[in-house]
């Protein structure tokens, strides 16, 4: 696949939920940075549907054997994922295209197998992370031991919507949790698919979930939700400073944050090519129109 038209892709307007996509109306819309057309409507989960979905989370996964069975077995299912993945660029490269206008050609060499590579990087430490035994008297056994949090709530990004989700469920599900996870509402639509592929891969049902919606209903409501063990976000540092305050409010409870990046760029004076260097500069601070968490935003 050399091109696509965005107008003939087909998005759905939808959650994925208890295994499937779940049409829900649009409250909100989704237009392609590319030429300001508009792509879709988008649904909004309210506080309510946030809490049965991640309700419905917590009792998939507590009914499902994905925590208590082996990890290699986990492991194998994350594999299948992967390949599922890999394989699935004609549907899956014009979704992550369409919304978040990374360059398809961009999305097939590199998007897409990084996902799948990066599912099976996490996928091994399923059996290698584990506790410890702790030195105490002979008489005595002391055990730090690794336990999956329950459900996972998870926040992703636009700039890279598919890789940046992959990042948050693959170490989730590989350490024996559920994910609900909350695309960015800009760039939806690749986050359903790659849900769908881990379904069809074996994942229990309901226990991956996608929910629809911004940041200040669902957002927020996912964060402050009793059942989320821990959250992790990728995005601005004032949405960030939020997320830390629903999770000390309502908990407390882990978060991971990775927020906004300020890259220097160290250029030496005895820099052996400055025309290459020049090029490499301009590159790192102009790729993917600069919204990279590593982008280098100072030249020193």
């Amino acid at each position: 696949m050399a091109s696509f038209d965005p107008r003939e892709i087909a998005v759905r307007c939808a959650h994925f939920i208890g295994g499937r996509s779940r049409d829900a109306r649009a409250e909100l819309e989704v237009f392609r940075p590319s030429d300001g057309g508009f792509q879709s409507g988008l649904p909004c989960a309210s506080a309510d549907l946030v809490d049965e979905v991640v309700e419905g989370t917590w009792r998939a996964w507590k009914a499902s054997d994905w925590a208590s069975r082996p990890p290699r077995e986990r492991a194998r299912v994350m594999r299948r994922w992967a390949d599922l993945v890999e394989a699935d660029g004609e549907i899956l490269g014009p979704l992550e295209a369409v919304g978040s206008t990374r360059p398809l050609r961009e999305v097939l060499a590199w998007d897409i197998p990084y996902v799948a590579e990066g599912i099976r990087f996490f996928a091994e430490f399923a059996d290698k992370h584990g506790g410890e035994v702790a030195a105490t008297a002979t008489s005595h056994l002391g055990l730090q031991i690794t336990e999956p949090y329950g459900v996972v709530g998870a926040i992703a990004p636009w700039n890279f919507p598919l890789s940046m989700a992959g990042w948050k469920i693959a170490p989730a599900l590989a350490a024996g949790n559920a994910v609900v996870i909350k695309p960015s509402e800009l760039t939806p639509f690749s986050i359903l698919r790659l849900a769908e592929l881990a379904t069809l891969a074996g994942l229990p049902a309901g226990i991956l979930s996608v929910v629809q919606g911004d940041g200040r209903i669902t957002g927020d409501a996912l964060c402050r939700h009793p059942r989320i063990g821990k959250v992790t976000f990728t995005g601005s540092t004032g949405t960030g400073t939020a997320i830390m305050t629903a999770c000390a409010e309502s908990g407390p409870k882990p978060v991971t944050l990775e927020l906004g990046g300020k890259s220097p760029q160290l250029v030496f004076a005895d820099a052996p090519d400055l025309a290459r260097t020049a090029r490499s500069v301009a590159a790192a601070i102009t790729g993917n129109a600069g919204q990279v968490c590593v982008s280098g935003s100072r030249l020193l």
